[in-house]
């Protein structure tokens, strides 16, 4: 079998009948049993606000280093993300440089809002990167909250179940710029190592340069081809572990051997923070094994959080 990672019309869950909308429920699900990931077709988000987000990325990786440094606050990893700047010990770098947003709406409880996760976005006195990069976040945020009801559905589970638990979501945007590989072979060879994302799902859009592969079933690398009506989604390490691992959170890496710049949007979808995730509470089934053990949802991602910035300050000093 020719394993490739599927792509899926998601216009029927929007706009279809109740069998249309399982139908396509039931594939994305199915989706992520094997993959952990898809490429999404009419999911609705409009490209004028991807396209203007894409533009305001460009012009603002084009400007000087010392510039972009004045927006940028390390400790919150918020801001401006140098290139080179998440090296981990005896590792090379990641080629990339970002800018990172988080959620546009702040909570009121005092304790949350002094966490990283939901520290204030240091903006650029750009004119237009603010408001079109913020235009991109809110569509591909409502377009996730329709996905996660797609998985709601097919979990078995009321439709808006993620969504209550996302009431003071912590997820995070970034715009993520890549040099071409034989640019920056000098200091490393990839642009970001194999990983697999911390949350419930990861929305991505990506250039034409290509460069995004993932680890399939079978241990091979599958390469997620550019397609400029699909949006990449892929299932988190939190979902995994709330589906008592019936759903892949998948490893993945970005290398650009393209030759040009590469540009990528990803959002990363989260609940809130004191978001209790249990496999009883999702799927009805008891923890399969200690690494699907009930957690809260920000405690655990904000000790990999702190651990990942640990080794980073280990690795530049």
């Amino acid at each position: 079998m020719n394993d490739a990672i599927p792509t899926l019309d998601f216009e029927p869950f929007l706009h279809g009948t109740a069998a249309d909308r399982a139908h396509a429920a039931k594939a994305i699900g199915g989706a992520f049993e094997r993959y952990g990931f898809i490429q999404l077709v009419g999911h609705g988000v409009p490209q004028e606000a991807l396209q203007g987000a894409f533009a305001a990325a460009e012009a603002f990786f084009d400007r000087p280093e010392d510039w972009k440094r004045q927006v940028q606050d390390r400790r919150n990893n918020r801001g401006y993300i140098p290139m080179f700047d998440t090296a981990l010990p005896g590792q090379k770098p990641g080629g990339h440089e970002a800018f990172s947003i988080g959620h546009l709406t702040r909570p009121e409880d005092p304790d949350l809002r002094a966490l990283p996760f939901h520290a204030e976005t240091p903006w650029p006195d750009m004119p237009g990167f603010r408001e079109r990069v913020e235009a991109c976040y809110r569509a591909m945020y409502d377009c996730g909250q329709q996905i996660l009801s797609a998985v709601a559905l097919h979990l078995g589970v009321a439709e808006d179940f993620f969504a209550e638990a996302a009431r003071q979501s912590y997820s995070n945007m970034r715009v993520i710029h890549y040099p071409p590989a034989e640019a920056i072979a000098d200091r490393t060879d990839i642009g970001v190592r194999a990983h697999a994302d911390e949350g419930l799902i990861t929305l991505l859009v990506q250039d034409m340069n290509g460069g995004l592969a993932v680890q399939g079933p079978s241990g091979d690398w599958l390469p997620v081809v550019p397609n400029r009506e699909a949006m990449v989604v892929n299932a988190g390490k939190l979902l995994r572990r709330w589906t008592n691992g019936r759903y892949q959170a998948a490893m993945h890496m970005v290398v650009n051997r393209s030759g040009r710049e590469r540009y990528s949007i990803p959002l990363f979808v989260h609940p809130s923070y004191h978001t209790r995730i249990d496999p009883m509470t999702l799927v009805g089934e008891a923890p399969a094994a200690e690494e699907f053990a009930p957690i809260v949802a920000g405690e655990q991602v904000y000790r990999n959080f702190m651990a990942r910035r640990l080794s980073w300050q280990e690795a530049t000093s």
